[in-house]
């Protein structure tokens, strides 16, 4: 009975968390504007020099604030930012302008975002998530410490994040889920994984959405990005 209660706990709390990412797409949230310094290494581990293509068609790469990151699902997530111009400092954030996930900011309320670029003053602003434009650009993937017996996975440039992920098992003919770190990757879940895993290997995407998309990971191989077979989540005309 505990063990029930527990999963059932947890299957929840995921749901809150897929539910919050789509909330984003579907208000608008009024905040805080902030900045921390330039700078692209992040909580979301896009080290440099590999940032998803994506970044290179946003205005600014931000840290997201706490509540609304979700442990790091919104990691390379896309953002319209307006700037009212009104607060204070030095630096005013006016217009309207695209922004690109690629930190926490710890101390950030829900609406806030801290701007990674030199500036001073904490000005009001609005966001709403907006899909991030990929344009023919395809998902990629990058492993941290991974190997035959563990895999730690990052989903890379996607159009709308995805909020689960599962691997293949074919010894067993089922999907394995995998969960999310807070640093953006995926990493093993408690589900049993058929070991050592082979490659080629396939993996399942879901997005925040419920979009499905698979996709066939090559190979394994630690820091460097990893092209699968293609594949993207498709537009949802039902979001911005």
């Amino acid at each position: 009975m505990t063990i029930f209660i527990l999963l059932t706990l947890v299957g929840f709390l995921e749901a809150a968390k897929h539910q919050g990412i789509l909330n984003l797409y579907r208000q608008k949230y009024t905040g805080d504007g902030t900045y921390y310094g330039t700078g692209q290494e992040g909580t979301c581990s896009y080290s440099p020099p590999s940032m998803p293509p994506v970044s290179r068609n946003i205005n600014k790469l931000v840290a997201l604030n706490a509540p609304q990151f979700f442990g790091s699902l919104s990691c390379g997530m896309c953002f319209r930012v307006r700037g009212t111009g009104q607060g204070s400092g030095n630096d005013p954030i006016t217009g309207t302008f695209t922004a690109f996930v690629k930190d926490l900011c710890p101390g950030c309320r829900a609406g806030d975002l801290d701007l990674a670029e030199n500036g001073d003053g904490r000005w009001r602003i609005e966001i709403q998530a907006i899909q991030c434009p990929v344009g023919n650009g395809k998902i990629e993937y990058k492993f941290q410490g991974s190997n035959p017996w563990y895999l730690k996975l990052q989903i890379r440039n996607a159009r709308i994040p995805a909020t689960t992920v599962e691997m293949y098992q074919p010894k067993s003919r089922r999907w394995a889920a995998m969960r999310p770190s807070t640093d953006g990757f995926w990493v093993f879940g408690s589900d049993p994984v058929d070991k050592p895993v082979v490659t080629p290997f396939r993996v399942r995407l879901t997005a925040a959405n419920g979009k499905v998309v698979t996709d066939r990971i090559p190979r394994i191989a630690n820091d460097v990005v990893i092209y699968g077979g293609g594949v993207q989540f498709p537009r949802d005309n039902s979001l911005p």
